[in-house]
């Protein structure tokens, strides 16, 4: 499977892979593959990363099973079942695969959009997980299309796809640059920053970033509250339970 850095994974909203490819060739077989395109490029791993999607505690994600054959009007099922020898995310706790039953090319159809369930247990704030699903052959189909394009630099897979699942909030690469007013950066104080000032959190990595000046504003604030809470008997703490501070330019 070939995929970009987990920070450019990041910015593309959990979705990475390889380059656009077009089909090996065309044959006589009733074939099923995978599709997955994202702005008209073929993919075969898709990113799922929970910590830049609120508070859901599950979601799902889809591709498409697409037939190189004849339609007909029958219903037809296909064989799509996980990899358990490289699979590392867990049935029924980081994700659940659609029922048997219903992975079928409809009647008069070329494609079956396939759901599936991603769930959020806690183990994935300190690892990621890859799901690695494979078509297989059965009576109605062959899987012999197995890539897109032998001849591409990276060459992308027809009857493999692998999903990757994270919860993980990488330092931004803006938090270096305004240290002295932010000050050491943990996820706990990104989120509880966010939170207290009404913050984006994308704007901490790509697009319109804050600004130096914003930075300092909203850390000179958030300092402010700390110490409030400080004051109050309610001491914030970091998860390794030292105090929670912002940077020396906002103390």
């Amino acid at each position: 499977m070939k995929y970009f850095p987990i920070y450019f994974l990041f910015m593309a909203a959990f979705v990475t892979g390889c380059t656009k490819s077009e089909l090996l060739r065309y044959t006589n077989e009733n074939n099923v593959y995978f599709s997955y395109t994202r702005s008209g490029a073929n993919y075969d791993t898709i990113y799922i990363n929970f910590a830049f999607r609120g508070n859901k505690t599950e979601d799902s994600t889809g591709f498409y099973v697409n037939l190189m054959g004849k339609v007909t009007a029958d219903t037809r099922l296909f064989n799509m079942t996980a990899d358990e020898a490289i699979t590392t995310a867990v049935a029924n706790k980081h994700y659940r695969l659609p029922v048997t039953d219903s992975l079928r090319i409809p009647s008069n159809a070329n494609r079956q959009l396939v759901p599936v369930k991603i769930l959020r247990p806690a183990d994935l704030r300190e690892k990621t997980v890859s799901l690695f699903l494979k078509l297989n052959p059965n009576n109605n189909f062959q899987t012999n299309m197995t890539v897109y394009n032998y001849a591409a630099a990276n060459i992308i897979s027809a009857t493999r796809l692998e999903i990757i699942v994270a919860d993980i909030l990488p330092k931004p690469d803006l938090w270096d640059n305004n240290s002295d007013a932010l000050g050491t950066y943990s996820r706990k104080k990104l989120e509880l920053l966010i939170a207290n000032q009404t913050l984006v959190l994308m704007r901490f990595y790509s697009g319109t970033l804050y600004s130096a000046t914003q930075l300092t504003n909203y850390a000179r604030q958030f300092q402010a509250y700390l110490t409030n809470q400080k004051n109050e008997g309610k001491l914030i703490t970091e998860e390794d339970g030292t105090e929670m501070k912002m940077g020396p330019a906002v103390q």
